[in-house]
């Protein structure tokens, strides 16, 4: 006996095909346990903005807390934002050696997904509140006492590098009247150069936030 398919058959089978093909629902965020909401997220970075330090501190499955981790944000998107991997003393060596490619210690970029909902805090990094800080006049006291070839201790912030630079060297050229002056390091951020460096500091325009004599 042949079989005839009735037009209620037809419009059944054809809503279960509709399904399948579009009624699929977007999957929702699951927020972890003391999670900022993806909103709240894309919120403070776009008030913080690009070019700027931040510290993201992520929670784990298991409700755990990440350590925090320093980045530049240089990316902002609809959906996630671009993050690259503060680390001065990684990038230090990269600059002493431009061909060894370094795997450890961190670096690089990371895409952190408004939805992955899995980030704790992100708070820009106290550093600049630091650099506000700082009297500027205080240094040029101690620059227009301090004699050429001087053995000398310097810390001052690279917003190349986006941190602290602490360094041991000498001072080899002063010009107090544009503020400017040139030293040569030897030891920077602990790690101990083959060859020194040289760094020519504006004091209108670098931060500088400590210049001694080493005594």
């Amino acid at each position: 006996m042949k079989h005839s398919t009735s037009f209620s058959d037809m419009w059944n089978n054809e809503k279960h095909v509709r399904f399948f093909l579009w009624g699929k629902k977007k999957k929702q965020t699951s927020l972890r346990p003391g999670a900022l909401s993806p909103e709240e997220v894309k919120r403070i970075v776009n008030e913080i903005g690009k070019n700027k330090k931040v510290n993201v501190q992520r929670i784990q499955y298991d409700g755990t807390l990440d350590e925090p981790i320093a980045v530049k944000i240089v990316d902002i998107r609809n959906d996630y934002f671009t993050g690259k991997v503060v680390n001065v003393e990684r990038s230090i060596r990269q600059d002493l050696d431009e061909k060894t490619v370094y795997v450890k210690g961190g670096g690089g970029t990371i895409d952190f997904y408004y939805e992955d909902g899995d980030i704790a805090s992100i708070e820009e990094d106290l550093d600049e509140q630091i650099i506000a800080q700082k009297n500027v006049e205080e240094i040029m006291e101690i620059l227009e006492a301090l004699d050429l070839n001087e053995e000398i201790l310097i810390s001052y912030y690279d917003h190349g590098k986006g941190g602290m630079i602490n360094g041991v060297g000498r001072l080899l050229e002063k010009d107090t009247g544009n503020r400017t002056f040139k030293v040569e390091l030897g030891l920077v951020n602990d790690i101990e150069l083959d060859e020194p460096i040289t760094v020519n500091l504006n004091l209108q325009k670098d931060t500088v936030l400590d210049l001694e004599v080493v005594i």
